[in-house]
Formats: structure tokens, C-alpha cells, sequence
């Protein structure tokens, strides 16, 4: 029978909490959750992982695994635009290696004489972008409001449907 969570669980909660806007790698973690460690051990990941998921489930926090071959996984909150935007770069095969920082300028408004502005995430993140829509169907699902939620996801469908349209147009 179990007495509740753990510290390695206390403290990766204490963590996501404190943080809602953040992403946190394993290797994120390991520091958090066994302070003063020396070296984190494939023992001590294991229960990261297993304390991390149980506390992701309870905070609508998302697991994503890296599609890079080792497959870090990263936490990121699927109610928070920014956290979201962060994890899913982390994870994506073209972003995985780009500093924290980086991605984190992807993401704000680019300026027009920018000479990386096509590699801006932007548009994903303002309001009505594909991932603020992500975040916005599951703050509905947690509000309890699946009629809500659906209306967002079907606007969303839509408008991939009418830009898939566009690009075969082109061809």
C-alpha cells in the first residue's frame, strides 16, 4: 500500500509548480530531485521518470520524447503557451540541439529586417496559432468544457484542411 508520493515526487511537483512557463529535461531534473549528487545514475532516471509521470498526469504536464536517437524525454505544461511551445522545439528533430534561449527567441514576434525571421515559431504561439489552440483545448478539457474544446479543435482542423488545400493548389 502507498503513503503517498515520495521525495523524488515531492520535489519534481515542487518544481513544476513553481515553474509553470518552464520545460524541464531528465537531466532538468536530476538536480532536483537527489541534490548534491554527484552524478546522476540510470537508477536515480528510473525514478525521475516514474515520479515525473505520476506528476505529470496530476498537473496536466506533457511527456514528450525527443525524436533524436537516445530520445530525451522533456516535461513541458499543456496549459501554458510558452512551456508548450519550449518542450515541443525541444523535442522536434530540427530544434533539439538549439540552447534553451534560442528557442525561447523563436518564439517572440520577429522583426521585419530579421534574417531568421522564417525560422520564427510566432506564429504558432500568438493568439489563434496552432499551439495556442493546443493549450486553449486543454485548458477547456480541464475546465471540464468538452463542447468548448471541441470547437477549438475542429476550427483547428479546419484550418490545417484549408492550408493543406493551399499548398496543393500550388502544385
Amino acid at each position: 500500500m502507498s503513503r503517498g508520493p515520495g521525495k523524488v515526487e515531492r520535489a519534481i511537483e515542487a518544481a513544476f509548480l513553481a515553474s509553470p512557463d518552464a520545460t524541464f529535461s531528465v537531466a532538468d531534473l536530476g538536480p532536483i530531485a537527489y541534490p548534491g549528487l554527484n552524478r546522476v545514475e540510470k537508477r536515480h532516471r528510473v525514478a525521475i521518470i516514474r515520479a515525473a509521470d505520476r506528476v505529470a498526469a496530476r498537473h496536466w504536464w506533457a511527456k514528450l520524447i525527443s525524436e533524436r536517437p537516445g530520445g530525451q524525454i522533456i516535461y513541458c505544461n499543456t496549459l501554458d503557451v510558452r512551456s508548450y511551445a519550449i518542450g515541443r522545439m525541444r523535442a522536434d528533430f530540427l530544434n533539439n540541439t538549439t540552447t534553451v534561449a534560442q528557442i525561447e527567441a523563436l518564439l517572440e514576434e520577429p522583426a521585419p529586417d530579421d534574417p531568421w525571421r522564417n525560422r520564427s515559431k510566432w506564429d504558432l504561439v500568438r493568439p489563434g496559432g496552432a499551439w495556442w489552440r493546443h493549450v486553449e483545448i486543454a485548458r477547456a478539457r480541464k475546465a471540464g468544457d468538452a463542447a468548448e474544446a471541441e470547437r477549438i479543435n475542429t476550427v483547428l482542423r479546419a484550418e490545417v484542411a484549408e492550408r493543406f488545400a493551399a499548398l496543393k493548389g500550388k502544385s
